[in-house]
């Protein structure tokens, strides 16, 4: 993966948050073999270090979902790269990352992403109000470390209404991309992280 940085000097770029003009803005042309250029976006705060992210594709303009079933160790590998309007869902342990007010684009692998949902989980432990809901979130979070170690057949859902996520696959022919029709696409909604696997027992 190669990337070209564009000039960002003239860009006036206001905080989001704090409205400060003393920001740092980084502009970069993804080239990744045997995908679209990816636009990468960055804005950094430095007054109040509030930081954003984001992807846009420059040749895919319509919204699409990508489905990766990774079943081995190099599948694990596969890269996702989420715009800030990206969705990503993981069926098998009821994981689902949604864009929200504040969301970031980023780019990880799948064992990663799994990583990063894990952690999450372990906070909700210091909300647990019974030994039920403990173990229920101990059990999730010791089946995420099963298919991460195992490396269990899991399928990764990227969706987006603009196309502007994608997966980069270690294995082209685990990958399957649609075109969202324009209903599937609005029904894309918007928030944080929700584990259904938790709420439905998984």
């Amino acid at each position: 993966m190669t990337s070209e940085e564009l000039s960002s000097e003239l860009m006036k770029t206001p905080c989001p948050v704090c409205e400060s003009t003393n920001t740092k803005v980084i502009q970069k042309i993804m080239d990744i073999p045997h995908f679209p250029e990816m636009w990468f976006f960055n804005l950094t705060c430095l007054d109040c270090h509030y930081k954003y992210n984001d992807f846009i594709n420059l040749s895919v303009k319509e919204p699409m979902r990508y489905i990766y079933h990774a079943e081995n160790k190099d599948d694990y590998t596969t890269k996702i790269v989420r715009a800030a309007n990206g969705t990503i869902r993981f069926p098998q342990i009821g994981a689902m990352i949604e864009p929200g007010p504040n969301a970031n684009g980023f780019v990880n692998n799948i064992e990663g992403i799994l990583r990063d949902i894990q952690g999450k989980v372990k906070f909700l432990l210091n909300d647990a109000e019974t030994q039920e809901e403990r173990q229920k979130i101990s059990d999730y979070i010791k089946m995420i470390d099963e298919y991460i170690d195992e490396n269990k057949p899991i399928d990764v859902i990227v969706e987006d209404p603009f196309g502007n996520s994608t997966i980069i696959p270690a294995d082209e022919n685990k990958l399957e991309s649609f075109k969202l029709t324009e209903e599937e696409a609005e029904k894309l909604k918007t928030g944080f992280i929700v584990f259904e696997g938790l709420k439905n027992g998984q």
